[in-house]
């Protein structure tokens, strides 16, 4: 995984600890540090930053020992809102399921909410996608298949049963989040199917 803008990252700096640091990689992809000056993190992973931090600081320090650590990555993170108790930003720093995003955005509200009608909204190609899932049997314990999330994908818990997932996209989500090309929804497991267009 590559640091982009709005990544923060934490230097540690073994034998000299006042050189230590913690930032948010700039929009121009860029850090600022003591004795070097500014380096260019975008596009690069930790592990290279990190080596090339070693081969910076070896005409500065006598014993250049350091290690970087990612405190958060800005774009790792989904939106959960609708019918759950602490609705707002996940960050998942590893693969996570749309039952574990909920979980982290407190559960369901189970007075309200209709858990076979999850959405989840993905961008991708310049297009939007439209995930409608029955989460019923998964928040009973039994086995069902997973549903991956990437990052910035929406999930939305509704307080009502969704029948047509386009209209319900297009009066719901798209007045949230304007300027929608395609809304395109496909089956998964219990999901249901739809095709719209929207301008």
């Amino acid at each position: 995984m590559t640091l982009q803008p709005g990544d923060v990252i934490q230097v540690k700096f073994f034998y000299t600890p006042e050189l230590d640091v913690t930032q948010m990689v700039r929009p121009d992809g860029k850090i600022a540090l003591q004795l070097v000056g500014e380096i260019s993190v975008e596009g690069r992973t930790p592990g290279e930053v990190q080596q090339g931090l070693l081969r910076l600081y070896e005409s500065h320090l006598k014993n250049p020992e350091i290690s970087l650590v990612v405190q958060s990555f800005h774009n790792q993170r989904v939106f959960v809102g609708g019918a759950v108790l602490t609705p707002g930003i996940i960050q998942i720093p590893a693969r996570t399921t749309v039952l574990e995003a909920i979980m982290q955005a407190g559960g369901f509200n189970l007075q309200e909410a209709e858990v076979r009608n999850v959405v989840v909204i993905r961008h991708k190609d310049g297009q939007r996608y439209a995930y409608k899932l029955d989460l019923k049997n998964a928040i009973k314990g039994e086995e069902t298949e997973p549903f991956f999330l990437e990052p910035q994908d929406i999930v939305y818990v509704p307080r009502a049963k969704i029948v047509e997932v386009n209209q319900w996209v297009d009066q719901h989500i798209n007045k949230l989040i304007p300027d929608t090309r395609i809304v395109f929804t496909r089956s998964l497991g219990n999901s249901t199917i739809g095709v719209g267009t929207y301008r």
